[in-house]
């Protein structure tokens, strides 16, 4: 089913947006925890599903599972999302006046939805069981999660090299527009998130947080909730292999990671300024496929467009000969 992307935000200009890289556990504890309550397929591995749901107390599974029939996400300070370490954070989550809770929870839903559920006026009139509930789920995860954590770690500080080179080397356009998924993406200067969200659309000067989840390869979310910054989680490249069992994918090749293997392909093949029929048949793809993956390139300004007689042929720019060069 395709996406439908309800609200677009502003950004600053990629050139100067501040973005960065955090490694959140709480993040893909919380893509579990809707995975088990079914909210959100997330495609996590079937033994993975398992080993999580046979660790959740079935009395709060229970209590929560009311709250997943609206797809309207989780507010933040139910999630262990702090920046800090993962035992505390987790603490965190049971420790909090569960009347502090209850005004966020209304705020969170009034804010960004517009509206407030039955199940979800249950828990802002009696938050104190709904707050226990979320923090023994999360502890539960987390103990059948930890090993998974670990073994990512490596493809984790890959990711952020990805991004960081992405940056500095003025692909972070192209390196967003991969990421884009079912809940979100970036075009431009514009981010676009999902129906269903009634946030403010002017957030220039904020930071972008990137938030690379280890549950599921179409694992994605987004929050609004913070007034310095926006925090975009979605599935982290190469995730697959470590879900089953298997070590991660060597990097071989700088650049496929940096814009994914098929823009690598063509930015590579536009040395030889290729007329645009040469590219899908480069690629093995569709015209209307290999259209959009140029047009990502031309617009992170990689590659421009030449016409020549009756055909369009494709050129690195100098930003994108340099790309090249350095990834080579």
């Amino acid at each position: 089913m395709t996406a439908s992307f309800g609200t677009a935000i502003s950004l600053a200009p990629l050139e100067t947006l501040p973005v960065s890289v955090l490694h959140q556990p709480g993040s893909s504890l919380f893509s579990l925890l809707l995975d088990a309550l079914g909210a959100a397929p997330e495609h996590v591995s079937a033994q993975l599903r398992a080993q999580v749901r046979s660790t959740l107390p079935a009395a709060d599974l229970e209590t929560l599972l009311p709250l997943r029939a609206h797809r309207l996400g989780i507010p933040d300070c139910l999630i262990p999302k702090a920046e800090a370490d993962i035992r505390q954070s987790l603490a965190q989550v049971g420790e909090q006046d569960p009347e502090a809770v209850a005004e966020q929870a209304q705020f969170f839903l009034e804010e960004f939805h517009g509206h407030i559920p039955v199940a979800w006026q249950r828990l802002i009139d009696q938050p104190r069981p709904y707050v226990a509930a979320f923090a023994r789920a999360f502890e539960a995860i987390w103990q059948a999660y930890t090993p998974v954590w670990q073994r990512i770690r490596p493809v984790l500080w890959r990711e952020t090299e990805r991004i960081g080179a992405a940056a500095v080397t003025g692909a972070l356009p192209v390196a967003l527009s991969v990421l884009g998924n079912h809940c979100w993406r970036v075009s431009g200067t514009r981010l676009e998130c999902t129906t269903g969200t009634t946030a403010d659309t002017e957030r220039d000067g904020r930071r972008l947080v990137l938030i690379p989840l280890a549950t599921g390869p179409k694992a994605a979310s987004f929050s609004l909730e913070h007034p310095d910054r926006i925090e975009l989680a979605y599935a982290v490249p190469g995730l697959t292999a470590i879900l089953h069992g298997q070590d991660p994918p060597p990097a071989d090749d700088p650049l496929s990671a940096l814009l994914g293997p098929a823009r690598a392909r063509i930015l590579r093949h536009c040395a030889h300024r290729p007329a645009m029929a040469e590219v899908a048949t480069l690629l093995g793809v569709a015209p209307a496929t290999a259209t959009h993956h140029c047009q990502a390139l031309e617009a992170a300004g990689l590659i421009d467009r030449q016409r020549q007689g009756r055909q369009v042929r494709l050129r690195q720019t100098a930003r994108g000969e340099a790309l090249v060069d350095l990834f080579s």
